[in-house]
């Protein structure tokens, strides 16, 4: 225990060492690790240890060993330590540098799986115990059992006696009931004859007051129809005749219209032959005025050969130029007219086509209603017709309904005679079931204790079956349990050994640990001595810069100082010195100018890539939080289906329950193989239990390695952001140690807890 208590003190303390170290040299660098390259190996890590949870749970017990685990990190230390030797200012080294935060974190989760091993541990322990417990107590039980079943064998054979003993009197009550039976069945059959003969008349009287009611319905009916249809008859005749008046009204009008229309027609002639004579003046006037329109002419033409006589022929002129003017004018009189008298003559026409069309529709209108008037003529009559053919069925269904009524009377009668007969039947079947009802009393008391008796001896049956099957399956779970006894030791060996073989390789690796603890701080050391040069090339400058200056100075004196003679060699030698010097210092100040440059490109390029990889970290991130997503949908549907596996399980145990007892009822089946049913039940509702909590771990450690993921890969982001020393990185620091200090005190806590597993399982393993 002490050595154990030193080892996880030393171990602790050697990593708090390197998680102070780590932030440093981190800083120095300038280079941090991304974040999906520092996932890559504790990505690895955690799915193997969640495989390892998954065979625990899957495989009873057997589980990967976490050795290969612990090998896997120590082999990358050991990566991480040969290239450090090889070139420590590679940014890849920083970058593996960094890895070992994570496989902090890797080794933190080996130590939660190595935890819950030591659950699984106690959880079998306890569960062994009890098994012992229960063992022991199904001994004690069986052996209550068999005197049980002594006990109920001697109860079981004094009641088959008392069977016995029922049985004989319960034949002799039998006899008697069976002859009172047989006298009951014959006086039923003689009353069932009589009712059903009864029951047939009343049958037929009540169809044929049906029949009566329908056929007085029915006459009924036809009479308010009869009267309907006179009504309507009647209402259609009036109609028709108002119907006739007005057609005579109509023929009247059009043969008034048509008359109108003769004499409009005559007077169109007669105004038609009045525009021709018009026409034909007109067109002898227009001739007659052409003539004169060429005399003139004429008259002009000559006129101008005649000079002298131009004052006789104006004269003439004029007076022919003014008989032209009134021919004119009638000519213009005459065509209005004739055009006012053409524009009448079409209108007249229009008025005409639309008397015509008028005419026309009047026709068609009295035709349709002549036809109309026709059809109801020949629907009256059909009336009438139905109306007779009504009224003499109407006659006939008197005729019947009289009749029936006479035949009812009739039948009435025989109904009341044959009551009277059935009543005194009915009388003698009442005395006869009054002596069948006591007996039946004094069998059913019989029967009742003889039904006591039968289900006293089941009971006893079924108890001592049940006795034995019950030994039978604690036979069967106390073999079973035996077994598994032997399986947990087995376990528990191999646990031992596991955990034996894991002390060794935590000893070794934590050696491994502390060279590489030592190695980064040399390479921290180094760092800060070349942060130092750094500096004092800066002071160097800023001592050049001075220098400089001073030399300006002194030659801004020499140049004042050049006019005299005496000053003139020394101020020579000056400017020369002074010219080396700044030389001297400009080169030199040069060269640490364009190194620094180089330096600071190299980390500007190295920054953003870095900050490249962090947002594609990120996005990597939301992918995987994406795909956790759909792993957790993928878990809870597999908890429903599971569910449903419980629900399916629970009902098929019932089923196979019921069946179980009704086989033993039956006594086709074995207590044996009932048990094993049972067994066989319990076994697969345990196995569906195991792979629900198994379901609900996975879940449960799938949400934390998403947290801690997404705060890892926050903390690295922002500490690339970083150029200089920040105030947060000692408490960083500081709760690193924290972590790994509680790591180890689980650690020491798991080792104790096997021990003592271990010294348990001895002592268990010789009971």
């Amino acid at each position: 225990m002490a050595l154990r208590a030193s080892l996880s003190f030393s171990s602790i303390h050697q990593q708090t060492e390197f998680c102070f170290v780590r932030p440093k040299w981190k800083k120095k660098r300038l280079v941090l690790m991304t974040a999906h390259r520092g996932r890559g190996p504790s990505s690895r890590i955690v799915r193997s240890v969640l495989d390892n949870r998954k065979s625990n749970i899957n495989g009873n017990g057997a589980t990967e060993p976490a050795r290969v685990l612990l090998e896997r990190l120590f082999a990358q230390t050991q990566k991480l330590e040969e290239q450090m030797g090889r070139n420590p200012y590679l940014p890849q080294v920083a970058e593996l540098g960094l890895d070992l935060g994570e496989l902090e974190s890797d080794l933190l989760d080996a130590l939660a799986a190595l935890k819950k091993k030591e659950e699984d541990l106690q959880d079998t322990e306890r569960k062994i115990l009890m098994e012992y417990n229960e063992v022991n107590h199904a001994k004690l039980e069986l052996e209550q059992r068999e005197e049980e079943i002594a006990a109920a064998s001697s109860r079981q054979e004094k009641l088959e006696d008392e069977l016995r003993q029922a049985n004989l009197t319960l034949a002799s009550q039998a006899a008697e009931i069976e002859d009172l039976k047989f006298r009951l069945k014959e006086r039923d059959q003689e009353i069932s004859a009589a009712q059903t003969a009864l029951d047939s008349k009343t049958d037929e009287i009540n169809k044929m007051k049906g029949e009566l009611k329908n056929k007085s319905d029915e006459a009924a009916n036809t009479e308010s129809e009869l009267r309907a249809k006179a009504e309507l008859l009647d209402a259609a005749n009036e109609v028709v005749q108002r119907q006739e008046v007005e057609l005579q009204k109509l023929r009247s009008k059009i043969q008034e219209k048509e008359k109108e229309l003769e004499d409009f027609l005559t007077m169109q002639k007669t105004e038609e032959e009045k525009l021709e004579v018009t026409k034909s003046n007109l067109e002898k006037q227009a001739m007659d005025w052409l003539v004169a329109k060429q005399e003139m002419k004429k008259l002009e033409e000559e006129t101008s050969k005649y000079g002298g006589e131009a004052n006789e022929a104006l004269e003439d002129f004029r007076r022919v130029k003014k008989l032209l003017a009134d021919v004119r004018s009638e000519l213009v009189s005459s065509q209005r007219a004739l055009t006012s008298s053409r524009v009448k003559m079409e209108e007249q026409e229009n008025l005409l086509e639309e008397r015509l069309r008028e005419l026309e529709e009047q026709r068609r209108s009295v035709m349709a209603y002549m036809t109309s008037l026709k059809e109801a003529q020949i629907e009256v009559e059909s009336e009438k017709v139905k109306l007779t053919v009504a009224e003499a069925r109407n006659r006939e269904l008197e005729r019947d309904l009289s009749m029936e009524k006479q035949l009812i009377e009739e039948l009435q009668n025989e109904l009341n005679n044959e009551k009277s007969s059935l009543l005194v039947a009915l009388k003698e079947k009442s005395t006869l079931q009054e002596e069948l009802d006591r007996k039946r009393a004094e069998f059913g008391e019989t029967q009742d204790l003889l039904q006591v008796k039968e289900s006293e001896l089941v009971d006893a049956r079924l108890e001592i079956q049940h006795l034995k099957s019950e030994c039978a399956s604690l036979q069967l779970m106390l073999e079973e349990k035996d077994k598994e006894l032997q399986d947990s030791r087995k376990t528990l060996d191999e646990l031992n050994q596991e955990i034996a073989e894991l002390r060794v390789l935590m000893s070794s690796q934590e050696v491994q640990l502390i060279q590489a603890t030592t190695m980064l701080k040399e390479k921290e050391e180094s760092m800060q001595t070349m942060q130092d040069e750094l500096n004092d090339t800066k002071m160097k400058y800023s001592e050049a810069e001075t220098v400089v200056e001073r030399i300006a100075d002194l030659t801004n004196k020499l140049v004042i100082s050049v006019k005299d003679d005496v000053l003139s060699p020394l101020s020579h030698a000056d400017e020369t010195w002074s010219s080396q010097l700044v030389e001297k210092s400009t080169e030199t100040f040069r060269w640490q100018k364009n190194q620094l440059e180089n330096e600071l490109e190299l980390t500007r390029e190295s920054l953003r890539s870095r900050e490249m990889e962090a947002l594609a970290a990120q996005r990597a991130l939301k992918l995987k939080e994406e795909e956790l997503k759909m792993v957790r949908q993928k878990l809870d549907d597999r908890e429903e289906e599971i569910n449903k596996m419980k629900e399916m399980t629970r009902d098929a145990d019932d089923l196979m329950q019921l069946y179980a007892l009704a086989q033993e009822r039956i006594g086709e089946k074995s207590t044996g193989d009932l048990a094993i049913e049972k067994l066989q039940l319990e076994s697969a509702q345990l196995e569906v239990e195991a792979a629900t909590s198994a379901l609900q771990k996975l879940t449960e450690l799938s949400r934390e390695l998403v947290n801690k993921a997404s705060l890892s890969i926050e903390a690295d982001y922002n500490n690339s952001l970083l150029l200089g020393d920040s105030p947060g990185t000692a408490a960083n620091v500081a709760s690193s140690g924290e972590c790994l200090a509680k790591v180890y005190t689980e650690m020491a806590r798991l080792s104790a807890l096997t021990e003592q597993l271990v010294k348990e399982a001895g002592i268990l393993c010789p009971q």
